[in-house]
């Protein structure tokens, strides 16, 4: 039996996101004194773009960064960061957690994802960074990376799968990828990593996400899919029509540009626009009023010890609240 969804509107909504925005400008500050660039991503690239901000009613925060970057971010964080304040959450630094990118999270906090529950890893107010890794040009090798990736994820996510699957099928499937070891499962990202043969590729993805093409292929199923690219991809280069199936431009995380987000400056690609085009369509274009909702629920949550600073936060922040996510 499924937990009890925690109703989370506008008010505290806003609170999430602004100690969010907290964590984003320690990321920011030891990314700028260490030279290392990034990039928001998702629907914080996209709050950024069209509201100057979060997107009124997104729950988190998206950042993004070459694998050459993050792994020094993170040893950075190991030395600059707050100890006493933050936890930097990988499968590395945390025997629980599941997914092949990091957190940083706020401690002292409880957030859980609806659905998540049988995951017994740290948890609480957290923003995530994603690293992305080569793609190989090679198809036949590129292909071999993107199915060793399908499998990671679906191993690492079994444990979810397994208990919150709706196809009776499906959830016997992911029982039985349950039984892989986490540290066995992970050998598969190091054969992914060791296909790019130490070249630096053209195309990156984060092999922990599904890419842009195979989640619109997810979300319509197969024959609504191929008519959306009918559709929506019929005018556009073929290098466009590749990188919406298999992933970004590295170059879209080594040329950046500064823009305001809520009340500071943060980095993002300098080639936003064609990004967002390819991830949104119009994204200028807002959905319609019912999709303006949070896309993640919670079973647990918390501000704890941050709840006074958080309505403090609230006070100096000046946007209105309805009590309305």
């Amino acid at each position: 039996m499924g937990r009890e969804t925690i109703a989370i509107d506008a008010r505290e909504l806003r609170k999430i996101q602004l100690l969010q925005l907290d964590i984003l400008k320690q990321v920011d500050r030891i990314c700028r004194k260490h030279g290392i660039k990034y990039t928001l991503c998702g629907g914080s690239l996209l709050g950024a773009i069209r509201h100057g901000g979060f997107i009124p009613w997104d729950d988190d925060i998206d950042v993004s960064m070459l694998r050459e970057d993050y792994e020094r971010f993170l040893k950075i964080c190991g030395r600059e960061l707050d100890k006493r304040k933050y936890f930097v959450q990988t499968v590395d630094t945390d025997p629980g957690y599941r997914w092949i990118y990091g957190k940083i999270i706020l401690k002292g906090t409880v957030y859980v994802r609806k659905g998540q529950e049988s995951i017994k890893s740290r948890n609480g107010i957290f923003i995530d960074i994603f690293p992305r890794d080569g793609k190989f040009d090679n198809f036949v090798i590129g292909y071999i990376q993107s199915k060793c990736a399908f499998l990671l994820r679906k191993i690492l996510y079994s444990p979810v799968g397994a208990e919150q699957s709706k196809d009776v099928k499906a959830r016997k499937i992911f029982r039985i990828l349950s039984k892989i070891k986490k540290k066995d499962a992970l050998k598969l990202l190091a054969l992914i990593q060791f296909l790019n043969f130490g070249k630096k590729t053209k195309m990156v993805r984060c092999w922990g996400l599904m890419g842009t093409g195979e989640k619109k292929k997810y979300e319509l199923r197969a024959k609504r899919y191929e008519r959306y690219k009918e559709e929506h991809w019929l005018d556009l280069p073929e290098q466009e029509k590749a990188k919406r199936k298999e992933g970004l431009l590295r170059c879209f995380f080594t040329e950046v540009t500064d823009v305001p987000f809520e009340n500071m400056t943060v980095m993002i690609t300098a080639h936003y626009d064609e990004w967002l085009r390819f991830t949104f369509d119009d994204y200028w274009k807002l959905p319609p009023k019912s999709k303006r909702i949070m896309h993640q629920e919670a079973s647990a949550y918390s501000l704890g010890k941050y709840e006074e600073y958080a309505e403090k936060l609230l006070e100096e922040d000046g946007r209105e609240h309805d009590g309305k996510a």
